[in-house]
């Protein structure tokens, strides 16, 4: 938990982060649900991920003290102590325990990106990072041109591209 307290004490300089508000409301939903299903270990380790996110991000100012509110909230019903000082070195209005739980946003959840696995004649291969709503065509265009793909088509046409949007892409060489 110094590590924790460290990262209250630090201000950081930097902007926003988004990935870093990402990483906070994923843990809210995480450690919500790890609380209600009374799966405390489950919960630390969130609040750990998230620290470690803090720890990484650049963000500073106002965004990394907001996140780190939303920490000093989730610590709270573990470490209620060390919460309400990290609340108050982070501009918390008021007692930690008086501020209602916190709320994450659905929109924050979901990955922009997904990762694709690549399989060549049944066998998984490679995989490739696309934007969640790219056309297939963009996605075959991504694949065909993969190192590892040429590799294994020696130069030759796939008798086959089957590309399963957000879920896989098979190559039949």
């Amino acid at each position: 938990m110094a590590r924790v307290w460290r990262l209250a004490d630090e201000a950081g300089e930097g902007g926003d982060d988004p990935d870093l508000t990402r990483a906070a409301h994923r843990a809210i939903a995480d450690v919500t649900k790890a609380i209600e299903g009374f799966a405390f270990n489950k919960a630390v380790a969130k609040i750990y991920e998230l620290a470690n996110a803090v720890g990484k991000s650049k963000a500073g100012g106002e965004a990394r003290r907001a996140v780190l509110r939303i920490m000093a909230q989730l610590m709270g019903p573990m470490v209620p102590h060390l919460a309400e000082d990290v609340w108050a070195m982070a501009g918390g209005q008021g007692l930690l325990v008086d501020a209602p739980w916190p709320k994450a946003d659905p929109a924050m959840l979901e990955d922009d990106t997904v990762v694709l696995p690549i399989q060549i004649n049944g066998k998984r291969r490679a995989e490739i990072s696309v934007a969640r709503d790219m056309p297939k065509d963009q996605i075959e265009a991504m694949v065909l041109a993969d190192e590892t793909v040429r590799r294994f088509l020696e130069g030759a046409a796939p008798k086959k591209l089957i590309v399963v949007p957000g879920r896989i892409v098979n190559v039949v060489a």
